[in-house]
């Protein structure tokens, strides 16, 4: 099993909390992962098969998927023609932050629902923006206009920002907040679970059933996912490995390159094309 394969990542600098990607004739099935965004993606060609859970969702051509940061996922395309998609990260922070501007009775974290969007003029939209945020012909106003229109779109189309996360989730909400804020250090799962008032065992027991990673697969997969997100906005490899803490930028290059399929360099190249 393999990571599906992005291509020309780009972050736009009207919207630097928001990448953007391509995958073109996906043909492997991705181990499972999570991301710190909000992951919406649009299907071209082929059908998705994507299992977030223990639910499996299927999405055609012209339909939009959405992965709720955190929520481990993995997919493949099946069926005879190859799978294409287009995709919009957003951050955590920019939803929040553009959600409580339009709608302060939201609670927080939003939770949008993983039915397939079928919607003719959100599909319009976001190939609009996807093309016109990708183009050095586009005039900044317009990337503007358009993102706008096309993210406060998305946010009306959270769950009435009423999450309905389980109360374990809730529960144990506290210790990715913990891996967060000490994702730089030599954070051990024996630390977290004494943070959260669990034995070592029952809290790997307890993680690993709700969001379907082990404690510890789940920090150095949040550290490589930051680790990326900064290569992919420029920053140098050493600062980033330092940032980190991984034992040195060798370390950290390999990693990047099993599990996105890509070297930092070739990262760094496709992603400012």
């Amino acid at each position: 099993m393999s990571t599906l394969k992005y291509s020309f990542f780009k972050v736009n600098p009207i919207f630097p909390e928001v990448m953007t990607s391509q995958g073109h004739k996906l043909s492997h099935e991705c181990s499972p992962h999570f991301h710190l965004d909000y992951d919406f993606t649009l299907v071209t060609s082929g059908i998705l098969e994507l299992k977030v859970g223990n639910k499996t969702l299927f999405y055609s051509p012209n339909q939009i998927s959405i992965i709720n940061p955190g929520y481990v996922h993995y997919g493949k395309g099946v069926g005879k023609e190859s799978l294409s998609t287009r995709n919009v990260r957003i951050s955590q922070r920019f939803v929040h932050q553009i959600a409580r501007a339009n709608h302060p009775d939201f609670e927080f974290p939003l939770l949008f629902s993983e039915s397939p969007i079928f919607s003719t003029a959100m599909v319009t939209l976001f190939e609009t923006y996807f093309d016109l945020s990708r183009s050095d012909d586009s005039h900044p106003q317009e990337v503007s206009e358009m993102g706008w229109k096309l993210f406060n779109s998305l946010i009306d189309l959270s769950s009435e920002g009423k999450p309905n996360h389980s109360d374990d989730r809730r529960r144990l909400s506290k210790s990715i907040e913990i891996m967060d804020s000490d994702i730089g250090t030599k954070l051990t799962v024996a630390d977290i679970a004494k943070a959260v008032n669990l034995s070592e065992y029952h809290f790997i027991k307890k993680f690993k059933q709700i969001f379907g990673l082990t404690p510890y697969s789940y920090f150095m997969q949040m550290k490589l996912e930051k680790a990326f997100n900064e290569l992919i906005k420029g920053e140098k490899v050493s600062d980033i490995a330092v940032k980190y803490n991984y034992s040195d930028q060798a370390h950290l290059s390999r990693l990047i390159k099993k599990h996105y399929g890509y070297t930092p360099v070739k990262v760094k190249s496709i992603s400012h094309k």
